[in-house]
């Protein structure tokens, strides 16, 4: 089985790590969800669609995740 085969095609590690770091900190958070996409600069939709996996954040928004993280 190659390593990264449970990457979805196109998808990198660093996305993967970044999605899963913010999926945890949606659980974890006493923030609420809206108020946690507003953050990242992006809507409660989209949000949960990174979280679901349906769509995938682009440059521009992984960036912005990995700044609100850093916080």
């Amino acid at each position: 089985m190659d390593s990264d085969a449970s990457l979805k095609e196109g998808e990198t590690f660093k996305e993967k790590a970044l999605v899963e770091r913010l999926r945890r900190f949606v659980e974890d958070s006493h923030l609420g969800f809206y108020k946690i996409a507003s953050e990242v600069g992006t809507s409660g939709v989209r949000l949960s669609m990174w979280l679901a996996g349906t769509t995938r954040p682009h440059a521009e928004q992984l960036d912005a995740i990995e700044k609100f993280l850093k916080g």
